[in-house]
């Protein structure tokens, strides 16, 4: 896939402001949770895994897309060298990819039994951070093992190894798996979660007293504001991957035969990386805690001294601080 020299440059301010959000939002949030306790959660070491994810697509597929712009798509390592680094940075371009997505999967099910089953013991497993984030990794590996075998260095080109089952069948059988695992799968998981949860938040309320009830609905609101977070961030998840998936459907059908212009190809697949810099900064936008934190941060009011004093000489009390961080 060549571009020419005006594309070529295009994609390349794309990617490079691209790779600067996305390196400064995920290092943002990476660093905010791990040092602020008031903010750590499941749903925040979920963030936290998939920034990692999107740091690693940052780092690795952001800048083989610019270098593949501006080599017209060849690989410029030859041999078996070349052929395990195609390989390889195939694996860990796709398992990067799904692990972000499998956050989204696994944040939405722990929305789900928090909120519909908050008393199943079956749960109480399934929501440990320490459990889970390995179970992603293990499981992002798992179901993209198989591109490292059916792609290959050929003639310069990393690219699907038309051998494996047949030209028209493997590439077909290869691009509607990626298809159904990175979108169709996930989507078809999370939106029923969703949407039973928000039933469940919006429509069915349990009786109490007076006290009761007003517990149950601040638990409701801060409840309501993390599900109505997660809905946005997976509603942009799907628009953003909407045109690489539609790519890959096209390579399907088509088998590599009479593919799309070569700069409709960058471009939808840079929307779909551009994901990994929108995530991040949509978690600090939508989540008071994390917000706030973020603010202290930047602005350098958690430990200046002269801040401190004033404070205190306003009669602001520990409780009344205390309080404000702990909204969700």
């Amino acid at each position: 896939m060549e571009l020419s020299d005006a594309e070529v440059s295009t994609v390349t301010v794309l990617y490079a402001f691209t790779m600067l959000a996305a390196i400064v939002g995920n290092s943002f949030l990476i660093y905010i949770v791990r040092k602020k306790p008031e903010v750590r959660s499941l749903t925040s070491s979920m963030f936290v895994n998939m920034a990692i994810a999107d740091l690693l697509v940052a780092l690795f597929m952001m800048p083989l897309s610019i270098v593949l712009a501006h080599t017209g798509s060849k690989w410029k390592v030859s041999g078996l060298p070349g052929d395990i680094i195609c390989r390889s940075s195939i694996l860990v371009s796709v398992a990067t990819l799904i692990a972000s997505i499998l956050c989204l999967v696994f944040m939405a099910i722990d929305r789900y039994c928090a909120i519909v089953c908050p008393l199943s013991v079956h749960s109480v497993w399934f929501r440990k951070a320490k459990f889970v984030t390995p179970l992603i990794w293990v499981m992002s590996i798992a179901l993209m093992a198989i591109m490292p075998v059916v792609y290959k260095l050929d003639d310069e080109y990393c690219e699907i190894d038309p051998h494996v089952l047949g030209q028209t069948a493997t590439f077909r059988g290869v691009y509607l798996y990626i298809f159904l695992i990175t979108y169709l799968i996930p989507l078809a998981i999370i939106c029923p979660l969703y949407a039973k949860a928000a039933r469940k938040l919006w429509f069915n309320q349990a009786p109490g007293n007076h006290l009761i009830e007003e517990q149950q609905r601040r638990q409701l609101v801060t409840r309501r504001k993390v599900v109505r977070m997660l809905v946005i961030i997976v509603v942009v998840f799907a628009i953003c991957w909407l045109p690489a998936q539609a790519l890959h459907l096209i390579l399907a059908a088509k088998a590599y035969r009479d593919n799309p212009p070569a700069i409709v190809m960058y471009l939808g697949f840079w929307v779909a990386h551009a994901n990994s810099a929108i995530n991040p900064w949509l978690y600090i936008a939508l989540s008071t805690k994390i917000r706030l934190a973020f603010n202290r941060m930047v602005t350098f009011r958690k430990s200046h001294p002269a801040f401190r004093k004033s404070t205190q000489r306003r009669g602001n009390s520990p409780k009344a601080t205390t309080f404000q961080e702990a909204r969700v």
